[in-house]
């Protein structure tokens, strides 16, 4: 039980997504400085939040009670008597209802994935300022943490959660060769758990290859990069919250909706792989 002011938060989705939701909390902690955030999702993902700050402690989605509680039938103690809360749940009507009876402030049920076509950072910036007084900057990227280290190679990260986002391994061993050229001397290849998995290894024989342990390791080795270039990914959205160049590839997506945010992110759309390369050359060359 929390003696103190608690705001829940909860998203329970992929990287990529939540990361799109980390402006708006960052947004809602200015105005509420002294609540203690409380997160309900993946643990890892929440521990890394919470490592940047927009986190005070978490949940972990799976963890015991939190099935009645996500049926709207009780607030497991862990949780506490939250004085506020922003959900983003397809289905959240009754957490609402549940958490109306004891809160103080607002409680926001918003839906993960709009029909309307905007961006999603925008809109959930959007949606919390209709319930709550935040501030939300011109340029959501403000939100993010300045870069404090200077790059020391180049990363690559040829993955993504959905095979039709990516382009041949082919593909991006030509784009190591070619930003060698450029002038890049290390350059590496990102393999996390879907690329172990659904990726063949062989087809990057000889290549330097990271594997992040976890994604504050992955937090870590990114912020250490002069340069990313990377699919429509989790990896790719962390890596523009971190401030280093990143260039992010969208082969079926569309960046005025799932654009990775950041201060030094370039977005490239190509449908083919010699469309692709040949924008990411001119890109590097201007």
């Amino acid at each position: 039980m929390y003696n103190k002011k608690s705001f829940l938060i909860c998203h329970r989705g992929a990287l990529g997504d939540f990361i799109l939701t980390w402006p708006a909390i960052y947004c809602l902690r200015k105005v509420l400085p002294h609540y203690q955030f409380i997160g309900i999702g993946r643990t890892e993902y929440m521990r890394l939040a919470g490592s940047f700050g927009l986190l005070d402690t978490y949940i972990d989605k799976e963890s015991a009670g939190l099935l009645d509680f996500f049926c709207g039938k009780s607030i497991p103690e862990k949780i506490g008597s939250p004085h506020g809360a922003v959900l983003w749940l397809t289905e959240g009507q009754k957490v609402v209802e549940l958490l109306k009876k004891s809160a103080l402030l607002p409680v926001v049920s918003i839906v993960p994935f709009p029909e309307e076509q905007t961006h999603l950072a925008q809109y959930y910036c959007s949606a919390v300022q209709s319930h709550f007084p935040i501030t939300v900057p011109q340029e959501l990227s403000d939100c993010f943490p300045l870069r404090a280290t200077e790059g020391q190679y180049t990363l690559i990260h040829p993955g993504s959660g959905s095979p039709g986002k990516n382009y041949s391994p082919q593909f991006y061993r030509v784009l190591a060769k070619e930003l060698r050229r450029l002038g890049y001397p290390k350059v590496g290849f990102i393999f996390g758990p879907v690329e172990e998995e659904k990726m063949n290894a062989e087809d990057f024989a000889g290549e330097w290859i990271e594997r992040p342990k976890d994604v504050e390791a992955l937090a870590g080795l990114l912020s250490c990069a002069s340069l990313y270039i990377g699919n429509d990914s989790g990896v790719s959205h962390l890596s523009g919250f971190v401030g280093i160049p990143t260039i992010v590839l969208y082969k079926i997506t569309d960046p005025k909706i799932w654009g990775v945010l950041g201060k030094k992110v370039t977005h490239i759309s190509a449908a083919d792989e010699e469309s692709a390369l040949r924008k990411i050359q001119g890109c590097l060359r201007s």
